[in-house]
């Protein structure tokens, strides 16, 4: 069960089409419960990420083969400088792999106020991510429904992020590293079996986490800040870690994987009055 949230507008955009605004402050996780229950397609994927509607479109979201910025019709927004309101069309957000203009300084002079996502009432499941196939194949669905879809993506989350109420974490931790496939292929010799996905313009996205893992950082701890036993991408507060403490366990691991493997590696997460 979920509880649901209240300030949503849906629009009948036609053809199955339906745009649904949800205020900044409202929960993520709420509006996907939602949407999922009234047989919307478009974020069913994105299911369980932590966080509000107004903070998805600063890191543009993504998970499971989906990113928010696929579904983004608007961002409703204040300019702080003029008291201004502002619309932003999803050309002008600038979004890239979690990122977004709101993350840059100029993008810093807004305050998201709602964010209109274009779903679909009859659309197909996506369930092209390997660990969603294989849990939707052990479950023995055929045909899965949204609800099955969620269920699933919740269910693969618990096995690899804390639970919240137990440790703090801001989720991955670190951007999968995107590189040339002449760097794909040297990583693979160094790594054998490195897990990579290949992207537009030539380019590989590597699994971090799997890296990490091979390097010897998955379950590490320094103090009460450590590496997730079962997740290396996700940095856990046990409980008294200060940020100092887990912004160097960060630095020894960007650090580590540079000398090792000579990746640059870059956060996921925004560091608040620096670093």
């Amino acid at each position: 069960m979920f509880d649901f949230i209240h300030t949503l507008t849906y629009t009948d955009c036609g053809g199955k089409v339906v745009a649904v605004t949800a205020a900044a402050g409202e929960s993520w996780d709420g509006l996907v419960a939602e949407s999922v229950h009234r047989g919307l397609y478009g974020i069913e994927n994105l299911s369980g990420i932590p966080g509000t509607v107004g903070a998805a479109p600063i890191q543009n979201i993504g998970a499971y083969g989906a990113e928010v910025a696929d579904v983004i019709a608007s961002v409703e927004a204040m300019d702080m400088r003029s008291g201004a309101r502002v619309s932003f069309l999803p050309g002008d957000c600038a979004f890239g792999y979690r990122d977004s203009f709101f993350k840059t300084p100029a993008g810093g002079n807004f305050i998201i106020t709602a964010v209109t996502f274009q779903l679909s009432a009859q659309g197909a499941p996506n369930i092209e991510y390997r660990d969603i196939r294989e849990y939707i194949a052990a479950a023995g669905i055929t045909a899965p429904s949204l609800a099955e879809i969620r269920e699933a993506v919740l269910a693969i989350r618990s096995r690899k992020f804390p639970d919240l109420k137990a440790a703090g974490t801001a989720g991955s931790f670190f951007k999968n590293p995107v590189v040339t496939g002449e760097e794909c292929v040297r990583l693979t010799r160094l790594f054998p079996g490195l897990p990579s996905f290949p992207l537009s313009g030539g380019k590989h996205k590597i699994a971090l986490g799997w890296l990490l893992e091979r390097l010897g950082w998955k379950g590490v701890r320094r103090g009460a800040a450590g590496v997730f036993e079962r997740q290396a991408l996700v940095l856990v507060n046990y409980g008294g870690a200060t940020a100092a403490e887990v912004a160097a366990l960060a630095a020894g691991i960007t650090h580590d994987v540079k000398k090792k493997t000579n990746l640059t590696i870059a956060p996921e997460i925004v560091y608040v009055g620096g670093a």
